[in-house]
C-alpha cells in the first residue's frame, strides 16, 4: 500500500478534475433528457487498482458525486439521481459499513453543502429506506429535505439503502393501506404516485460505471419501474475514474439516439 500522502493526493486530483473550471460548457436538450441517474459502481476496485486501501475509493467517489451534481446543474439537467448504497450492501463487513455511513453523514451535514443547494435552487430528496440508517445520518437527511423542500429549479436525489424490489414492496404497502376505492388500480400509472420518486420525471438515461473485465452489464434492480423507457450506458471506468468529458460523452451519445418506443 502507498503512503497516506500519496493516497490523499489521488483524491485531491479527482476533486480538482471536477472543479467548475474543468466542466465543459454544454446545455442538454431538456425535451430528451430531464432525469439522469448514475449508478456509482467501482469505488473500492478503483482504490485497490491504485494500490490504496479499499475505503479510500469511497472518499474519491464522494468527490465525483459532488462534481457530477455541479456538472448536471451547469448542463441544465433538471433531475440527477445517485445510487450509492443498496439494500444488499448491509451484508458487507461492519468496518466498511461504518465508514460509508460516517462519510455520508460528514459530507451531507456540512453547512456549505446546504448553502450550495439553496444557492442553486436544488431540492434534496432521499430515495430508499430510512429505518435502517444511523440516527445522526437520518436527522441530517431529514434536515436537508426540509430545508430544500420549496426549491424547484433542480432536483438532487440520493439513493441510500435503496433497492428496486424493496421500493415496490413499500409502494404496495402504501397502496393497500389506502381506503378501498381511493386507489384507481385500473390506471397502471397510479403506482408512480407511491414510489420514492413521486413527482419527479421518469429516468431518461442511466449511466453505470465499473462494468469491465468481462462483466456482463446488469441493472441490479435499480428503479425497475422508473427506467421502463430509459436508455442504459455501461462504462468500463470505475466511478472515481469518471471525468466530466466521459460523462458528457455518454450524454451526447444518448441525445443523438432516437428512441422508437414501439413505433
Amino acid at each position: 500500500m502507498f503512503g497516506a500522502e500519496i493516497a490523499k493526493g489521488w483524491v485531491e486530483d479527482i476533486a480538482f478534475g471536477w472543479e467548475d473550471s474543468e466542466i465543459p460548457p454544454y446545455k442538454v436538450n431538456q425535451k430528451k433528457l430531464k432525469h439522469l441517474a448514475v449508478i456509482c459502481d467501482g469505488n473500492r476496485r478503483a482504490a485497490m487498482d491504485m494500490g490504496y486501501q479499499a475505503n479510500l475509493g469511497h472518499l474519491a467517489g464522494m468527490e465525483v458525486i459532488k462534481g457530477v451534481a455541479r456538472a448536471s446543474r451547469a448542463w441544465n439537467i433538471n433531475t440527477v439521481t445517485f445510487w450509492t448504497w443498496s439494500t444488499d450492501n448491509w451484508r458487507r463487513d461492519s468496518v466498511q459499513v461504518d465508514f460509508v455511513m460516517g462519510l455520508a453523514t460528514e459530507n451531507l451535514s456540512k453547512q456549505e453543502f446546504l448553502e450550495e443547494l439553496v444557492e442553486s435552487g436544488a431540492r434534496f430528496t432521499h430515495l430508499g429506506r430510512k429505518d435502517r440508517l444511523p440516527e445522526r445520518l437520518l436527522l441530517t437527511i431529514e434536515n436537508l429535505e426540509k430545508s430544500t423542500a420549496i426549491l424547484n429549479k433542480f432536483n438532487l436525489n440520493l439513493g441510500l439503502d435503496y433497492g428496486g424490489l424493496d421500493e415496490i414492496a413499500r409502494a404496495y404497502q402504501k397502496m393497500v393501506g389506502r381506503e378501498l376505492g381511493q386507489v384507481k388500480l385500473a390506471n397502471p400509472y397510479i403506482v408512480y404516485d407511491y414510489l420514492d420518486t413521486k413527482g419527479f420525471p421518469l429516468v431518461d438515461l442511466v449511466v453505470r460505471t465499473g462494468t469491465n473485465g468481462g462483466e456482463l452489464p446488469h441493472t441490479s434492480g435499480f428503479m425497475p419501474l422508473q427506467t421502463v423507457n430509459a436508455a442504459w450506458i455501461f462504462l468500463p471506468d470505475m466511478f472515481p475514474n469518471l471525468t466530466p468529458e466521459k460523462l458528457l460523452g455518454a450524454i451526447k451519445k444518448f441525445e443523438r439516439y432516437d428512441k422508437r418506443l414501439g413505433k
